[in-house]
Order: structure tokens, then sequence, then C-alpha cells
């Protein structure tokens, strides 16, 4: 990655813009930070640099989200066959990761998220509370699995959370302790892998900063917006991202 100082101050600026709008974008929704800001970075940077650029902010913004949420911890031991499978499953995906074609992992994402979408067309059931330990595990698994292939871990949670029927601000609280034990995993391998200098750890500083302002504008929305709009923005978030998906994969 090259150093901070390298980029030009229109590349900055951009940066500042883009950390400012994820972070609004996450507060509104309770998640979504690097879903907005890593293909925006990609732009003008290299996707390994947007990824680490993300890295950092993503997780001061899942942790903001937890600490505000309502009874985190009971949540967690609630959840914890959810939340626990994901490093696992994030390793697994990115040892595939290196090993493999990404593309078919996208289109096979993009599927199964189109799939559940039209589940009453093809009747489908995915018994998540009849067997609600085994799909926590399942679901922990795949979302570890998704984010360590593709970097997007949020529509399998999304499924989860749709079929589980939890409620808004339960279902914030828990995506962002997940987000939290995949981002950990993130970067402490990036980490080992020497990715981070000081130089950069203290631009994170100013970054996370930024990111603060724009969360707080952000959380203002989304205590005005009921369970059922909720709920359509989350529908519909999987038709955009799997349409998304389909397109970067071909494209």
């Amino acid at each position: 990655m090259p150093k901070i100082d390298a980029l030009g101050l229109k590349n900055k600026m951009l940066e500042f813009g883009i950390f400012f709008i994820s972070g609004f974008v996450h507060g509104v929704l309770g998640f979504g930070f690097p879903l907005v800001a890593t293909p925006l970075l990609s732009i003008f940077l290299s996707v390994k640099e947007a990824v680490l650029l993300t890295l950092f902010p993503t997780l001061f913004s899942n942790a903001k989200t937890v600490k505000n949420g309502t009874n985190f911890l009971n949540i967690f031991k609630e959840y914890k066959w959810l939340i626990l499978p994901i490093v696992a499953g994030s390793f697994l995906g990115t040892t595939l990761l290196i090993s493999y074609d990404v593309t078919f992992y996208k289109l096979l994402l993009a599927f199964v998220i189109l799939l559940y979408l039209n589940k009453s067309f093809f009747n489908l059931s995915l018994h998540v509370a009849i067997k609600p330990t085994k799909m926590m595990l399942v679901f922990g698994l795949l979302s570890g699995l998704v984010s360590g292939l593709v970097n997007i871990m949020v529509p399998v949670l999304i499924i989860y959370i749709l079929e589980a029927k939890i409620e808004k601000e339960k279902s914030i609280t828990l995506m962002n302790l997940c987000f939290l034990s995949s981002k950990a995993t993130q970067i402490l391998l990036f980490g080992l892998n020497g990715s981070f200098n000081k130089e950069f750890l203290v631009y994170m500083i100013l970054v996370i900063f930024i990111t603060y302002i724009g969360l707080i504008f952000g959380e203002k929305i989304r205590n005005h917006i009921d369970e059922k709009v909720y709920t359509k923005i989350l529908k519909t978030i999987l038709w955009i991202l799997s349409f998304y998906l389909i397109y970067q994969s071909l494209f």
C-alpha cells in the first residue's frame, strides 16, 4: 500500500467525503459502512487499499452502534452461536479466496439472495425458528465464509434476521456484533501481515473522527424509521446487492 502522504490533496478530500457519507449511511441503517465506502474508494484506489482504509472506521462504527444498543450482552448470549462461528468462517473464506477464482462466489451469493427474495414462489422455508441453534451455526459459518470470499457479509445476516423476525433495534445490535467479530479477524490477519505502519494509524484517527460526525447525523434519522419501513429497506438492499454482485462479476 502506498504511503498516505503520496496521495494527492484531491484524493484525500474525496476520501474524507466518502468516509462522512459512509458513516451517515451506517448511522441511518445501523450498518453499511463498508458497503458504501469500499466501492467508492475503489474508484481511485486499489481494492486492497480500499479495504485497508475501511477496516478501522468500520470497526469503530460497529462498536459505537453496539454500545448505543440496548442489552448487547444479553443479545450476545442469545445469539452467540451465530456470532462466534463467523471467525472460523472468515478464516475459511479467506483461504478459499486465495486458492480459487472469486467471480464464481459472487455469482453464487447473488443467486442465493435472489432465491431467498423469491422463496414464496419456490415454496421455500428455512426453519429458523424450528431449529434455532443449528440455523445460527449455519448462518454464522456462512456469514463468515461470504465475508472472507467477497467482503460482503450483510446479505446473509439480513436473510437470517428477516426469517427470524428480529425487531429493528435488536437486529441492528446483532448485526454489528457479527461485523465486529469478522472485522477484528480481518484486522488481526492484516496486522500479522505487516499492513499497518505508524503513519497509517495516525491517519486513521482523522478518518474515524470524520466517520463519527457522519454517524451522529445518520443516527438522528434512524430514530424516526418504524419497523415496517425498516423491513422494506432491508429487502430493497438485498435486491440492490444481488444485481450489484452480478454486474461486478460479469463486467
